[in-house]
């Protein structure tokens, strides 16, 4: 257990809530602050002409209205959260590619034939023109943004106390998050607190900001959540606590 060492989870719900448990769960306080809130279309998505479907988040398919017209397709998911979303959702063909878009891309170009027409359902901010790789490797591909996230209103009031008190870990899955992430702190006239913070990025994209602003960041492994996770427990190890 590491008791006392703060977790400020900074991805939108429900992600959120899904890596507050895993980091209440090896022992950390879990402090949710998520910085950006989603706006979904409830857009109409038809399958016409369409051979798979391309997720880099869950969200793409919670924006949709009725994915009952999609069930047939093959879904390539960026992450397993986002292929297990897509299980639940009754997709039966769903491969994971447990990597960013650039795997993404190859993961799809290695299943599917040249020629295949693939619909990447989005949101608004992109990490990777996934449509751009994918006619690269011959493959058809069309984009269609389904949500988008804006700036939440403010750090919650536990992240706030955090950032107050002391020595606090940052989680930060994508580059916007970052970027979002401080200017909420900037906002609350807490950027004083930000030499005191030790993050942990998805990917070396996730930690451009940050790198920018000259902060202690370290990357996962893989950019996945289970090696977000890895290297959060690793953290806590070298820094002793229990």
């Amino acid at each position: 257990m590491k008791p006392g060492l703060p977790v400020i989870i900074t991805r939108t719900q429900p992600g959120n809530a899904r890596t507050a448990r895993a980091v209440r769960a090896m022992g950390f306080i879990a402090i949710a602050c998520p910085v950006s809130q989603v706006v979904r279309s409830r857009a109409v998505i038809g399958a016409d002409g369409v051979d798979a479907l391309a997720l880099t988040s869950a969200n793409a398919l919670r924006a949709v209205r009725d994915v009952r017209p999609l069930l047939h397709l093959p879904v390539f998911a960026v992450g397993e959260g986002t292929a297990k979303a897509a299980r639940e959702a009754g997709f039966a063909s769903v491969t994971s590619a447990d990597g960013d878009a650039e795997a993404l891309a190859r993961t799809i170009a290695r299943d599917l034939p040249v020629g295949r027409h693939v619909l990447h359902l989005s949101g608004e901010d992109r990490a990777g023109d996934l449509a751009g790789m994918l006619e690269v490797s011959g493959l058809r591909a069309t984009t269609r943004t389904v949500y988008r996230t804006r700036l939440a209103r403010g750090l919650t009031a536990r992240a706030r106390e955090a950032l107050a008190d002391g020595p606090a870990i940052v989680l930060i899955h994508s580059a916007r998050g970052a970027e979002r992430f401080l200017a909420l702190v900037n906002a609350a006239e807490l950027t004083a607190a930000l030499a005191r913070l030790e993050f942990i990025a998805i990917s070396e994209r996730a930690a451009v900001p940050l790198h920018t602003r000259g902060l202690n960041v370290r990357i996962a492994a893989q950019p996945a959540e289970g090696s977000l996770l890895a290297a959060l427990d690793e953290l806590a190890k070298r820094r002793g606590a229990p």
